[in-house]
């Protein structure tokens, strides 16, 4: 049974189930079959105003206590899920420490510490909260001793000391009713999702998002420290964000998962890191981990889908959540004014329309279903389409969904482009950029010798190819083996956008702009922009943004400044596009999780907003999510970090 809204954390609770908070702020019980026992009463926006997404979360007894997004702190009944009391994420805060007129900063923190009967967690203004549970009344507001520090881990597990974990790569050691942490120990410089206890062999474990000096932004992990905070092992397992991490009931066994999309098993019968396995085959990026009283597995993956497994890895049920997200919108490959939008199960087409009293629409008028993995990237070549599919597949189709050709790609796919003539189709991924005749589908060029991850790719109107690395550099190739131009963006890249001779790029650091032979951007668009950038748009002078954050920013193009900013997407954002309507005015639609379109009027009429929203349109949700999880890969085969797994960086 599927549950209404799409699935953001899992908590497995002895005696209770399974506990599942959603992207509109509500709460449901999971039996072990993953059926819905009870959910909280709807609807979740009468109960909590904002609705947003939950992400923090921790059953105290009988209370479950939440922070959703927004910085609004919650306490739920345990049995019947029923709202008992919420604190407003504006209000919630030590206001001696606020500048005039602050907002809070909506955040996805994870992290809630419960000792001795008090709850800590970060507000709205990343000041710690301490709440007494029972009364829920609010014992004070502090600054955090380091300063303004995004709490994302609490572990109160360990005698005699508490580690919290921070979004900059560091865990704090020391006493959460004192609020004393001498020791900061730096194990990342990004995100480090959790900290926990490992009983067994009485010390820490951590992962981390992006990796650690020679390795920052190419390979990352896992860490082990002991109380006293001294590193003791680093294995470097993933290609991409490290989100989830668990023991079994004895601590025997570690369970690790990410973006990569694999569940990496340890062994922890020994001190030493070994991986036992790799779990592959899951329909999305893996977002939460956990386990239940009997050693049963459950993960969660980007698209709202649990998957129960045995010990062992073996598949037992799945939720079947009916997903659905909007991953790219492109120029239509025949029809002027159309689009195409790639989504969970293939592509959508849509035409924007505008009504005799003036009304702007979009109307979805074809669908292409493609029996593959989520369409990550879409492009037109010449007629047909050119698609990137998840985890590693490449596809030319026609608008009538005939396969031209397809290619299987070395590792997983991030980004596809075509070339200024349709000749060439160029695709980065784990393993390198490959280019393919758009034709015939035959191999053309390949580079493999990258120093990480390609993630992003382009041609220039020269034909040149274009390729961003995960850490951040920037390569030309042209017909030579060696590269035409070189440029480093100290961040990492999502999506290269050519613009004559200019190149713009989305990702860390909000959207940087870069000429063509420059050694660094020039310009830069990041005001208020939380998170990953995760796409942009120019039109009409207007330069606009969508984040990782869920935030919509507008920006004039030729001086940086803000114009504008929205908050309020139901969901990730990933596409976006901008065109002139059938009315001539210039409109902005953005797309993401839960199939959402949103359409935006721009206008600058020299005061007020500059992005209008106008309406939303929600996609039909895609066929069930066809999943192989359960397909394993043991000790010593080669894994995501380009290593084997006895090889993987163990330091």
């Amino acid at each position: 049974m599927g549950a209404l809204e799409r699935i953001t954390r899992i908590v497995s609770q002895p005696g209770h189930g399974l506990l599942a908070c959603d992207v509109r702020g509500g709460l449901h019980w999971l039996d072990r079959n993953l059926n819905i026992r009870v959910s909280s009463p709807l609807p979740a926006t009468a109960q909590a105003p904002s609705g947003d997404p939950v992400y923090a979360v921790k059953v105290v007894g009988d209370w479950i206590i939440t922070r959703d997004k927004a910085g609004n702190i919650c306490r739920w009944d345990t049995e019947t899920l029923r709202l008992s009391d919420r604190l407003d994420a504006a209000s919630t805060a030590n206001t001696e420490h606020l500048l005039e007129g602050e907002q809070p900063s909506p955040t996805m923190l994870r992290g809630i510490g419960v000792w001795q009967g008090k709850a800590y967690l970060n507000n709205g203004y990343f000041q710690v909260v301490v709440l007494d549970v029972e009364s829920f009344t609010v014992d004070r507001i502090s600054l955090w001793p380091h300063g303004y520090d995004m709490l994302e881990w609490f572990c109160t597990d360990a005698p005699g000391v508490h580690a919290v974990s921070d979004r900059s790569g560091h865990i704090h050691l020391g006493s959460l009713p004192d609020l004393d942490f001498p020791t900061v120990v730096q194990v990342d410089t990004s995100n480090v999702h959790r900290v926990v206890y490992d009983e067994r062999h009485d010390r820490y474990w951590a992962i981390c998002d992006a990796g650690l000096g020679p390795t920052r932004n190419i390979s990352n992990g896992v860490v082990t420290l002991g109380l006293d905070g001294e590193i003791d092992q680093r294995m470097d397992i993933a290609r991409n964000d490290v989100e989830g991490l668990v023991f079994s009931p004895d601590f025997s066994r570690a369970y690790i998962g990410g973006f990569d999309g694999e569940l990496v098993v340890f062994d922890n019968s020994t001190p030493r890191l070994r991986i036992e396995q790799r779990i592959r085959g899951f329909s999305h990026q893996i977002i939460d981990v956990t386990v239940d009283e009997d050693g049963r597995i459950y993960t969660l993956t980007q698209d709202g889908e649990v998957t129960a497994l045995s010990p062992q890895g073996k598949v037992l049920t799945r939720l079947g959540h009916p997903r659905q997200c909007v991953w790219d919108i492109q120029p239509h490959p025949a029809e002027p004014g159309a689009l195409v939008v790639a989504t969970d199960d293939g592509a959508f087409e849509a035409r924007m329309r505008t009504s005799p009293a003036g009304h702007a629409s979009l109307e979805v008028t074809g669908r292409h279903r493609t029996g593959l993995g989520f369409s990550r990237r879409i492009r037109a070549a010449s007629d047909d389409l050119v698609g990137a599919f998840w985890p590693s597949r490449l596809r030319r189709f026609t608008t009538a969904d005939t396969t031209v050709w397809e290619a299987q790609l070395p590792g997983i796919i991030h980004t596809v482009a075509v070339s200024p003539d349709g000749g060439r189709v160029l695709a980065a991924c784990n393993a390198g950029g490959y280019e393919f005749d758009a034709a015939t589908g035959e191999p053309t060029w390949q580079v493999e010798d990258l120093p990480a991850s390609a993630w992003a790719c382009a041609y220039l109107d020269d034909g040149r190819r274009l390729l961003a690395t995960r850490n951040g550099q920037l390569t030309a190739y042209g017909d030579q083996a060696e590269p035409s131009w070189y440029a480093e963006l100290n961040s990492y890249p999502k999506r290269l956008i050519t613009d004559g001779d200019r190149v713009r790029i989305t990702g860390g650091g909000g959207v940087k702009e870069i000429v063509v032979g420059e050694d660094k951007p020039t310009r830069q668009f990041t005001e208020l922009l939380d998170n990953t950038a995760e796409n942009c748009a120019l039109i009409d002078g207007v330069l606009c943004v969508v984040t990782y954050g869920m935030q919509v920013a507008a920006f004039d193009y030729d001086t940086a400044e803000l114009l504008d900013f929205h908050e309020d997407l139901p969901d990730f954002g990933k596409g976006m596009a901008a065109l002139h309507g059938p009315d001539g005015r210039a409109y902005v639609v953005v797309g993401g999780r839960g199939g959402f379109l949103r359409l935006y009027l721009m206008e600058r009429t020299g005061g007020g907003r500059v992005l209008t929203p106008l309406r939303d349109l929600w996609l039909p949700l895609s066929d069930r999510p066809v999943s192989s999880a359960g397909t394993t890969g043991s000790a010593g085969t080669t894994g995501s970090a380009g290593a084997t797994d006895e090889e993987a960086a163990v330091r």
